[in-house]
């Protein structure tokens, strides 16, 4: 009687353990996968039996984060090795620098690193992590940011990309505040007043280090992405952004499909560019109840993409598409739909790169 009682308690324990996920079809198991979207989490999924590790392979939606390069610090010297690490200093420079420039060959291109394309990264390139993910249609990676510009200034930035550059918008100031209460409002005689501020010799350079700031930020991005492209056959759509959501590289299925066809053609990944650019030393912006200084809007296509009656409109009406900046995000494509209206913009042109 009593063996009968323990195999009746055995048998609905068994019954209680018994995996539920293997009573759900594939395709909630793929849309649940799908959802997850994180290539960590998915790795971790797909160890956890046979099935799993078959269903996340077919993934179509997929976003990688790439952690910041972490440095080790060299072991501490003792007292009497300080003389040698005295002259072996120089050396040490010298070394570093050379190895941080060396140009890369497509022998190492294929390997597991990418410090090619960015000059900052040394781990397993995206093409090397994603290597089992063989039907992703849409792709997001995040990279960590890399420092550029003034850190006291704001900056967002957003390009667009085929085989080459299609355009990039930036927005950027030196500081946002509320609008005081106590605000006096004379109409339009202050807006006129400053539109005809011009900006000075110090303004002009700070906008100039922003352009090409950005403009390198996005070309490394998009070197990053020719291993994935070539590899992944269904991918439609890609963004790139990075940690502090500064920046964005965005290709749809018409430009990543360009890339892929004209990869085996050399072309510079920056043609020749127009920029026009708008400048207000004060802006206020009353749907974010605050002012920006230095406010500065910049629309970037090659040469051949303008046309007399294009003022860069059709840009700032795109607005920047960042997720998860909220109010912030408002603001600044704010200031890019007020700076577009201003009748005074400057234009320079540069030169393929």
């Amino acid at each position: 009687m009593r063996r009968k009682m323990i195999s009746t308690t055995m048998s609905i324990h068994e019954e209680n353990e018994e995996d539920l996920f293997n009573r759900l079809p594939d395709a909630i198991l793929l849309t649940i996968f799908d959802k997850l979207e994180d290539v960590k989490s998915l790795s971790i999924s797909s160890s956890l039996c046979k099935r799993f590790r078959l269903l996340t392979t077919q993934t179509h939606h997929v976003s990688l984060a790439i952690p910041s390069q972490k440095y080790q610090k060299p072991l501490p010297f003792s007292s009497r090795n300080k003389f040698i690490r005295f002259f072996l200093k120089p050396f040490q420079f010298v070394y570093r620098q050379i190895s941080q420039w060396m140009p890369c060959d497509n022998t190492q291109k294929k390997r597991n690193s990418y410090s090619c394309c960015t000059c900052s990264y040394a781990s397993s390139s995206p093409a090397e992590i994603l290597r089992n993910f063989t039907e992703i249609k849409e792709l997001e990676i995040r990279v960590p940011s890399n420092g550029g510009g003034d850190s006291d200034s704001l900056l967002k930035w957003k390009g667009e990309f085929g085989n080459q550059l299609k355009n990039c918008l930036i927005v950027g100031g030196i500081s946002l505040s509320p609008i005081r209460n106590d605000r006096i409002d004379d109409g339009d005689a202050p807006i006129r007043e400053l539109e005809l501020q011009r900006m000075t010799n110090e303004d002009l350079k700070l906008r100039i280090v922003w352009i090409i700031s950005s403009l390198i930020a996005a070309s490394a991005r998009h070197c990053l992405l020719e291993e994935v492209i070539k590899e992944k056959k269904l991918l439609n759509k890609v963004v790139i952004t990075d940690d502090i959501g500064q920046g964005k590289v965005c290709m749809n299925g018409e430009q990543v499909e360009e890339m892929r066809r004209d990869m085996e053609v050399f072309s510079s990944k920056m043609p020749a560019l127009k920029v026009k650019m708008w400048y207000s030393p004060e802006l206020e912006l009353p749907e974010g109840g605050c002012v920006m200084k230095g406010a500065t809007l910049v629309v970037i296509k090659p040469v051949e993409e303008w046309s007399k009656a294009d003022d860069g409109g059709d840009l700032v009406a795109k607005g920047f598409g960042f997720t998860g900046d909220g109010k912030e995000e408002e603001v600044f494509d704010e200031v890019a739909r007020e700076l577009v209206k201003l009748e005074r913009s400057y234009s320079l042109e540069m030169n393929s790169f």
